[in-house]
């Protein structure tokens, strides 16, 4: 017979008391784990989110003017909206005609092509060459747009106008600029805030759309300075714009992964500040 002893059923029921301490604690060692991990992923795409927000809106509103001839081109703001001109495209202009615009095809540069109705222009009026006191940018609406030719021979976008400038005052290649008016407000989408954007001059209107977030409640704030950054109401003597998003998570979370904590959404933020084209330091 064999010799060979097995194990008491005591021996079994430590083991398994053993095993079972062991495995209770590597699960609460991998569900804390994974919290970290859930937890870091939302603190990342968070802080992305806010990072690609502050730089959309930096990146709109470096191009505004401090008193642009022709109109500022800060339309209207307060504390959460900010409407503006936002420019699109530059072209130079080879002719001006009765009731049209012609600039050069090649070369056009923007982010998208010129849009008739939704977009107007700014075309740079020289007047006597020898002198800069009477330059100027005229303002003008784009009605339509048709291929045409300058009067070289070379390829042209006719842009459509009711009044254009005068065409002696008008150099050859003078730059002609495009923009249209748009908005930026928070906007509720999701059951989430975002910081929104639309389009005021495209025909037939357009909505709030989301472009970065989510967003807390006042999660988008602007604040207006003058030329010495005093804070200032008054559109003309705005020379700075002040960026504040306040992001926040999509999902709740467990900060740091810990066991017992509520859930609760991240929350970061990020301040900018933009200084207006031409800018003047006193």
């Amino acid at each position: 017979m064999s010799t060979r002893r097995g194990f008491t059923l005591v021996e079994l029921l430590m083991g398994l008391i053993i095993m079972g301490i062991v495995g209770a604690a590597l699960a609460r060692v991998f569900i804390s784990q994974q919290r970290l991990t859930v937890a870091q992923v939302e603190q990342a795409s968070m802080q992305s989110n806010v990072r690609t927000g502050t730089m959309i809106l930096a990146n709109e509103l470096k191009e505004l003017g401090a008193g642009a001839s022709g109109g500022a081109d800060i339309k209207s703001f307060s504390a959460t909206t900010l409407t503006y001109r936002a420019w699109r495209s530059l072209a130079f202009a080879c002719r001006i005609g009765l009731g049209s615009v012609r600039v050069r095809t090649t070369p056009v540069f923007g982010a998208r092509p010129i849009e008739a109705v939704r977009d107007s222009m700014l075309v740079f009026v020289e007047g006597d060459p020898s002198t800069n006191s009477d330059d100027a940018w005229v303002a003008l609406p784009i009605t339509d747009i048709t291929n045409s030719t300058c009067p070289d021979g070379d390829p042209a976008l006719r842009l459509g106008t009711p009044s254009p400038p005068n065409a002696a005052d008008v150099q050859t290649d003078a730059p002609v600029r495009t923009f249209e008016i748009m908005e930026v407000a928070p906007v509720l989408a999701g059951g989430h805030n975002w910081l929104g954007a639309r389009s005021v001059t495209k025909p037939g209107g357009e909505p709030l759309t989301p472009v970065a977030g989510p967003i807390t409640v006042a999660g988008l704030s602007f604040s207006y300075m003058d030329a010495f950054g005093n804070p200032t109401s008054f559109r003309s003597q705005v020379r700075s714009i002040r960026i504040v998003l306040r992001g926040q998570s999509d999902w709740n979370v467990r900060p740091g992964g810990a066991i017992g904590v509520p859930l609760q959404p991240l929350m970061d933020s990020l301040v900018t500040t933009v200084t207006l084209r031409n800018s003047r330091v006193p």
